[in-house]
């Protein structure tokens, strides 16, 4: 469920306070089968940062990055089917969290007897 939570934060810092500049591809390279490639970006400080992510592949690319955090970045400007994906494991992983929990605690009511 943490996850969940980390990736809604995440994706909703970037839809509201996200700034989305311009990326110069500096590498690829292979990874467990998946082409990694690494952007570099100047954030709004004049900072240089770096993205390594799975998507791109592009000499150019735009970056969106939350200026409080700019760990969480991405290449484009879409967040919407991060959201939806975070509510999903938040909706799915709650449940099981609880009846797990419950299971637990019906299990050592029984051994206790």
């Amino acid at each position: 469920m943490h996850i969940g939570w980390k990736i809604v934060r995440e994706a909703w810092g970037l839809r509201t306070r996200g700034i989305t500049v311009e990326g110069r591809l500096l590498r690829s390279h292979w990874y467990n089968d998946v082409e990694q490639f690494t952007y570099a970006y100047v954030d709004n400080q004049g900072e240089r940062r770096e993205l390594r992510t799975s998507d791109g592949g592009a000499e150019q690319a735009e970056i969106t990055y939350d200026p409080t955090n700019p760990e969480s970045a991405q290449i484009g400007r879409g967040t919407t089917g991060w959201l939806v994906f975070g509510a999903v494991l938040i909706l799915l992983l709650g449940p099981l969290l609880l009846s797990g929990v419950s299971f637990a605690v019906i299990g050592l009511t029984a051994l206790v007897r």
